[in-house]
């Protein structure tokens, strides 16, 4: 994920649009907003990856009316219904729920239309679908059951050195020689596409220059789209009705307008159908890599023994078990993560999960005074410590380490990307700072991007110092650093604060009054009363 970005969502009127980086850190007070980002970005997910499916009888499209439900209740998202989700200060005419999101050079756009009333379901009143590089954008429109695709072209490019009739003429002249001889596939489809622009401007000239178009536009009827591949990715299927229009016969009377236009607008996007259906391949790429998981905050207890843990809601039993039947084992990259920040953290050098009487569990950590050395290439443990017996904080830990390692192992070949709430909880704070350095180890390793929501300053002072080891030490350029670490503060007063680092990897905003700076107030209160005291 690039971006995010929500209208009318919750207490917010207009999100703006905000970059996301390798590491994105979410600060600011109680009700401030960072879990409606991030309630956002799930249900994002939800949307974008839902597939076809029937629904009923297999005389049932997938949309009623074609249009798509979009639900507020997923996983770890309980908003309920649109009547909850909708923010009660827009204007009383708006009734439309906005979600954007870019995901690599894709940018996905959702419109929810709904009343606000209790228990009324919403429809997806409209999906916008942008591929930023090719300029070519998608519009499927289920309020007026109609889709549109847009080609956008750079007008100077296409007037590069060619700005006359008869130049024109020689270069297609020139390309048609080029076709009958080529055998590269690629090369006859670059080709071809350079021809129908040509010959489109050429189409367009008059004795006073050239005039282009800065794009083409056609709007087809939706019902193109038929559904029919259960179990595809809804939003690729879409792109691709595009084609299935080109493709079916024409009815009606030949010498009507209407037919006319509907036989030129089938010819023109036979000519890009190859280039449409590149687009839809690429989307069905990027949705089906995309992959966010969220951890949120959650207790932990002392427990010497884990029992029935397959189905077990309890989030600490779940983590186990999904660890272990993961099958991460010692020397696979994820162990070594996770005993290398075992070391870290001061809670000990190994760890292993033993599984008896079914899903039950329990979970050893072995240290340096239970090691007798190293044996063919392991190090052998003598009898170790159950996690039950040691502090809350270095359970919350090793429970935080286990969900990590069995996502990057879950995923791995897939963007993931991991929503991580107050992960420091019950921690010191000096261990609340080497949580960044974690974080940061972890997306360098392994490719993982963060979305984190905290409290904590002293992580979000950790990561100061890795932006000026960066700068410093690494020498990397200041805008890359913005770019990898983002740090966005979200104020009652003033909305949502890019802080940006500066070169010398202070922010370049600041906080409100009372946050983070509480502990500087209360100091300054202390030598205020203690003079006073003096005083007397």
């Amino acid at each position: 994920m690039n971006s995010i970005g929500f209208k009318n969502f919750r207490r917010f009127q207009n999100f703006p649009e905000i970059d996301l980086g390798d590491i994105t850190i979410l600060v600011g007070g109680n009700n401030a907003g960072k879990s409606t980002l991030v309630k956002a970005i799930l249900l994002m997910r939800d949307f974008l990856k839902r597939r076809i499916e029937r629904v009923g009888n297999s005389e049932k499209k997938l949309f009623w009316k074609y249009a798509p439900q979009f639900s507020f209740d997923t996983e770890h998202v309980n908003v309920g219904d649109f009547y909850r989700a909708f923010c009660r200060q827009s204007p009383v005419k708006d009734n439309t729920i906005t979600f954007s999101m870019k995901i690599d050079k894709f940018r996905f756009v959702v419109n929810i239309r709904g009343e606000r009333k209790p228990g009324i379901i919403p429809r997806v009143s409209m999906i916008a679908v942008s591929d930023e590089e090719r300029d070519i954008h998608f519009e499927f429109d289920f309020s007026k059951g109609q889709m549109t695709i847009r080609f956008e072209y750079d007008k100077d490019a296409l007037n590069y050195d060619i700005d006359k009739t008869e130049q024109i003429a020689g270069r297609i002249n020139r390309l048609k020689d080029r076709l009958s001889q080529s055998r590269d596939f690629d090369e006859i489809s670059n080709i071809k596409i350079e021809l129908e622009n040509l010959e489109r401007m050429s189409s367009y000239a008059n004795a006073s220059g050239i005039e282009i178009s800065e794009y083409d536009e056609i709007t087809i009827d939706i019902s193109y789209f038929k559904g029919n591949n259960v179990g595809n990715l809804v939003i690729p299927e879409l792109i691709r009705a595009f084609v299935s229009f080109s493709e079916t016969g024409s009815l009606g009377d030949k010498r009507s307008r209407y037919y006319a236009d509907k036989v030129a607008k089938k010819n023109f996007i036979r000519g890009k159908a190859s280039e449409i259906n590149r687009v839809a391949n690429e989307v069905e790429r990027v949705l089906n890599g995309l992959a966010v998981e969220y951890i949120y905050a959650h207790s932990v207890y002392q427990d010497s023994v884990y029992a029935n843990c397959a189905n077990s809601s309890d989030y600490t039993k779940r983590t186990i078990h999904e660890f272990y039947t993961s099958r991460i084992s010692k020397g696979d990259d994820e162990f070594t993560l996770i005993e290398n920040w075992l070391k870290e953290f001061g809670i000990g050098k190994s760890l292993k999960v033993v599984p008896f009487k079914g899903d039950n569990y329990t979970l050893t950590i072995y240290d340096g005074d239970n090691s007798e050395g190293i044996n063919n290439k392991e190090e052998v443990f003598h009898d170790g410590i159950d996690l039950a017996d040691k502090g809350m904080g270095s359970i919350q830990v090793v429970i935080l380490l286990l969900r990590i390692a069995t996502l990057i192992r879950k995923y791995k070949g897939s963007y993931l990307t991991i929503l991580l709430e107050e992960p420091e909880q019950n921690l010191h704070p000096v261990l609340q700072s080497k949580l960044a350095n974690l974080i940061f180890e972890i997306n360098k390793m392994f490719g993982v991007k963060f979305i984190l929501e905290t409290h904590s300053e002293y992580l979000v002072r950790r990561t100061q110092v890795l932006a000026a080891r960066q700068l410093y030490e690494e020498e990397v350029a200041l805008d890359k650093v913005n770019e990898s670490i983002k740090v966005y503060y979200l104020s009652q007063e003033r909305g949502v604060v890019d802080m940006l680092f500066l070169d010398n990897a202070k922010f370049q905003d600041s906080f409100d009054e009372g946050f983070f700076d509480q502990a500087a107030r209360e100091s300054l209160t202390i030598s205020r009363l203690e003079r006073v005291n003096k005083n007397k």
